[in-house]
């Protein structure tokens, strides 16, 4: 079987990179590039915002937290789910009459320059760690599957080459058409198998009967799971890729119905991973939990075995696309085309295409220091949450001076680093003293403007 996997992730690469250069011809100007001329359908809309969320966190790791924690693994997603409802019900207020590009245009339309370069900066930094998980993940997974083959960073090099350059040729219309394919192929594949897996093997009703594996909160407890709701819910609700994919909506309603549907889309994808994880359990109860996915191959005849191998690989990609795209117009429009005061359409595709390249080749390199998946992503997330934060008090009217803003996400970066560099963050998670930390700094800032105004 090894061969015909080999076989079939080459064909599903010329695919790709077909469908790249098909959609070059429609990237002939700067927006046309990072956003799609702002001309992309409901359909298109829905398959990138599954394709965000359905990426190897999701699959390969919600099949790992299953395997572990059972189907408690899922509140991990559910704060995601959650978060686009509350995007699609704000989305007027996030484009902006088609004005926004990225998460500087929303914190500059409340607050000054300096806090929105600074929050752009955050969300870049996140977005290239999250860019780079794919890429790990792409490595794991080719590694595990092509045994002999491929090694670990052979995969994440051919992870990242494949997508980079279809990304890089075709832009964000190549980030819509790509992802078209890799949600057809990751439903079928995911849905199908794990209809198989479930039913022939009859592994559910064992674990029915483990101590935890189908209560809602498991063994991680009522605190750990809303936690991992609630840091997810900060990380996707203002997210760049979410930024995009709303901008480049030809209207307002299809922009909010495609969010919508990709994320019902999204849903039942991630849930059936849980569930192959906790199959996994019961057939392959000594593996590393990192392979409880893969190691269901063996269990799939042929005609599912190729998709469902497929529908492991392909989400690595469909996250890590529109998470390179985003990053590409955050950086070109927020920084480098204000910098070199770049206004000729020539030159700014070419910086364009230049900035994906450039933020892919520092993704695969910092792949390469990657310890913990799970944990580095939640770990990382927590820049966004203080962006949310200032975002959502201006919106509800209660907006304080661009200073305290401006030192909520200093602080939160401070935090952040400290965690890192201590080790404390394996013991506390940093979205707690963060939070505590911003809104500590925005009541004090709220207090001294009540006082300064007269009575």
């Amino acid at each position: 079987m090894a061969g015909a996997f080999l076989v079939s992730i080459l064909a599903y690469i010329f695919l790709l990179w077909t469908t790249g250069l098909y959609v070059t011809r429609k990237s002939i100007s700067t927006d046309a590039y990072l956003l799609a001329s702002r001309g992309l359908s409901m359909p298109f809309v829905s398959v990138l915002t599954a394709g965000t969320w359905i990426g190897g966190v999701s699959i390969v790791g919600m099949a790992q937290g299953a395997y572990i924690h059972g189907i408690s693994a899922l509140w991990f997603q559910a704060g995601i789910w959650i978060a686009m409802c509350g995007t699609a019900l704000l989305l007027r207020k996030i484009v902006e009459g088609k004005k926004t590009y990225s998460i500087l245009d929303v914190v500059g339309s409340l607050y000054d320059a300096k806090t929105a370069r600074l929050a752009g900066i955050m969300q870049l930094v996140f977005s290239i760690w999250v860019v780079t998980m794919q890429i790990v993940g792409g490595g794991a997974i080719l590694s595990v599957i092509l045994k002999g083959q491929l090694s670990f960073k052979a995969g994440m090099i051919l992870t990242a080459l494949v997508f980079i350059l279809y990304n890089m040729v075709g832009g964000f219309m190549a980030t819509a058409y790509t992802n078209l394919i890799h949600i057809c192929v990751i439903f079928f594949g995911m849905i199908a198998g794990s209809i198989y897996i479930l039913f022939d093997t009859g592994a559910m009703g064992p674990m029915a009967t483990q101590a935890h594996y189908f209560q809602p909160f498991g063994d991680l407890g009522i605190p750990q799971a809303l936690g991992w709701a609630y840091i997810n819910f900060t990380l996707g609700v203002l997210a760049q890729p979410v930024i995009n994919t709303a901008s480049s909506a030809r209207s307002l309603r299809e922009g909010r119905n495609g969010i919508l549907i990709g994320n019902l889309i999204a849903i039942p994808v991630v849930i059936a991973a849980a569930l192959c994880g906790i199959a996994a359990r019961h057939l392959f109860p000594d593996i590393p939990s990192l392979n409880a996915l893969p190691a269901l191959l063996i269990v799939l005849p042929p005609y599912l075995a190729i998709p469902f191998l497929i529908s492991m690989w392909a989400p690595l990609m469909s996250s890590g696309s529109p998470f390179l795209m985003g990053a590409t117009t955050l950086t070109v429009k927020g920084y480098i085309a204000p910098l070199l005061k770049q206004k000729t359409e020539r030159n700014l595709l070419l910086i364009s295409r230049l900035t994906t390249l450039a933020i892919g080749i520092v993704s695969l390199l910092l792949g390469f220091f990657v310890k913990e998946i799970l944990r580095e992503v939640t770990w990382i997330a927590v820049l966004l949450s203080p962006i949310v934060y200032i975002v959502f008090i201006a919106w509800l009217g209660r907006s304080i001076g661009s200073t305290y803003a401006f030192v909520s996400l200093v602080g939160t970066v401070v935090i952040v680093l400290f965690s890192f560099l201590s080790g404390s963050c394996r013991h506390i998670h940093p979205i707690w003293p963060v939070t505590l930390y911003v809104f500590s700094v925005l009541a004090i800032g709220k207090l001294k403007q009540n006082r300064s105004t007269p009575t």
